[in-house]
């Protein structure tokens, strides 16, 4: 193998059992940031990626510099300063834990990069490195750390729009249903327009390379079996821009213990007032079998909102202030979340959450729903699937839950809108790998999200970010000159970091293997949208409309 440079401590930069330095002659033009090599030590070999270049000479300061050539910038020396350039390099693997005294640096065979980059135990791809000696092999992570149980989930950051941040996450999960040994399923949820809408036809907008890129990581593209699901509006239609989802809705029955989660209250005095009021009123309904807003309003109406009574008397407990303050917020529900709930038990349809089934992506449709209603298909849809894990009545040994805009909905900071499902999330990322649900969460600002959530990630993939983002405490691992390239990535280029890897790996991935909104804005196609929204429960919408509570 050609020697492409030699490594050496110095006085001021000493290796040690993390890195090491090495000189690069003159002539050696191939080795960039990003590289693999391979040090003969004595020890044996020595992998590591280079993560920081430097280029030094002999010249003092830029005055003396510039004195040297009279200062004319084009005018050469009778003799040329001396140089060289000084690579660092993270080490990926060795022998022994002990620093490197010297040794001739190399590029790696390509058995050699595929034994290191495809450990024992890895053998789902995540993207493909391309070593700058022309070395080509798929990056693999450990299914294990990924859908549990050693570890669990994926984050996936990136600038808007430039990041695909959306687009990775497809060909990461094309590649666990290709390659994974667990029965696994897939449920996300469609925020943005009709981006995830037709993730069930293939993808016409593959380049030849895309195709390369599939073929080096054994997966054949093609379209997701999925179902797409909306909730209805008032008049008993799917609220989606896809015209053949399967529709779903909710009564008191379905949603009864995310209503304190609902419920709006000017302090906290109030807070625990209503909080009280409510966990009366649901054992009362209980106990006189009420199953739907309409008996229950009634129920208020008839017993505890007398017209006889003052409001600050007491009634079962509370003020009748209190109780006409929860009547009008439980009435209040038609038109704040506008179809997703009904007032009657016989216009329920639940989502069936037991059929889903292995490989099968679950889109639920929310684009068209304001804050508070998609807050609350969060919270349900994740609470059913991570209590059916629990209790094993799936047809799936794991699932994976994919959240964007994860800094929106699992901030860092307090925000008193989203304090119970950034809870149920915690939740998820600290008992997701034991379960089987494995969140993979893509937000822009990564700094920006809990931390409690990003400790328990196992496997990071970045794409291009702003400098600004790359300032946070969070990117302080990386050297400078990798942030730099992070600036620079293009659509297609992305850092792997995987919880048994030793240094950040960078990585190429292909287009998604599906359409997107966009392949169909940019084409001018769209699905039919005039066909009848189907049930999920199999029965016609209900003609009666959403009654008013």
């Amino acid at each position: 193998m050609r020697a492409i440079g030699h490594a050496v401590g110095t006085k001021e930069r000493p290796n040690t059992s993390e890195e090491f330095y090495f000189w690069i002659p003159r002539e050696e033009r191939t080795l960039a940031v990003g590289s693999i090599v391979k040090v003969l030590g004595e020890n044996g070999p020595v992998y590591g990626l280079v993560d920081e270049m430097m280029s030094y000479t002999d010249t003092d300061d830029f005055l003396y510099h510039q004195l040297s050539r009279g200062g004319r910038p084009d005018l050469a020396t009778p003799s040329r300063e001396q140089s060289v350039m000084v690579c660092r390099a993270r080490i990926l693997k060795q022998e022994t834990d002990r620093p490197l005294r010297t040794g001739v640096v190399m590029y790696p065979t390509q058995r050699e990069l595929e034994d290191l980059l495809n450990q024992e135990g890895c053998d789902i791809p995540f993207g493909v490195f391309v070593n700058t000696d022309g070395s080509v092999t798929p990056v693999k992570v450990d299914e294990s750390y990924v859908l549990g149980p050693e570890g669990a989930h994926v984050n996936i950051s990136g600038m808007s729009g430039l990041g695909t941040k959306t687009s990775t996450f497809l060909f990461l999960l094309s590649s666990v249903f290709a390659h994974s040994r667990s029965k696994v399923a897939c449920v996300m949820f469609n925020i943005k327009s009709d981006d995830l809408l037709y993730i069930d036809a293939p993808s016409d907008c593959l380049a030849r390379e895309d195709h390369e890129l599939y073929s080096i990581c054994g997966i054949q593209p093609r379209g997701f079996r999925a179902r797409f699901f909306a909730p209805m509006n008032i008049l008993s239609e799917a609220r989606s821009l896809r015209g053949d989802v399967e529709t779903f809705r909710w009564g008191y029955e379905e949603i009864k213990d995310y209503i304190p989660h609902l419920l709006k209250s000017g302090d906290q005095d109030q807070r625990e007032k209503l909080d009280t009021a409510f966990y009366d009123l649901k054992k009362m309904a209980s106990e006189r079998g009420l199953r739907s807003f309409s008996d229950i309003l009634e129920f208020m109406r008839n017993e505890l909102l007398l017209e006889d009574r003052h409001p600050t008397d007491l009634v079962r407990g509370s003020y009748k202030a209190t109780w006409l303050k929860l009547y009008n917020q439980l009435r209040g529900f038609e038109s704040k979340y506008g179809g997703l709930i009904t007032g009657y038990e016989d216009e329920v349809v639940e989502l069936p959450y037991e059929s889903l089934g292995d490989r099968e992506v679950w889109v639920i449709d929310l684009q068209q729903l304001d804050f508070y209603p998609r807050k609350l298909v969060f919270e349900k849809v994740i609470s059913e699937f991570e209590a059916r894990l629990e209790e094993r009545s799936l047809k799936v040994d794991r699932i994976i839950l994919f959240m964007d805009e994860l800094n929106k909905y699992a901030p860092s900071q307090h925000s008193p809108d989203v304090v119970s499902l950034k809870a149920k999330l915690i939740d998820v990322s600290a008992r997701g790998r034991s379960i089987g649900f494995s969140l993979f969460g893509a937000e822009q600002f990564k700094s920006k999200v809990e931390q409690n959530i990003m400790g328990n990630v196992s496997t990071d993939v970045y794409g291009k970010t702003k400098e600004s983002e790359l300032l946070e405490a969070v990117y302080r691992k990386f050297s400078d000159e990798i942030k730099g390239r992070m600036r620079r990535f293009g659509k297609d280029e992305k850092l792997l970091d995987h919880e048994l890897f030793e240094a950040p790996i960078f990585v190429k991935l292909p287009r998604p293997p599906c359409r997107l909104g966009s392949d169909m804005l940019r084409s001018g196609t769209r699905l039919p949208s005039g066909r009848t929204p189907r049930l999920s429960g199999g029965r016609a919408p209900s003609e009666r409309g959403l009654p008013r509570l």
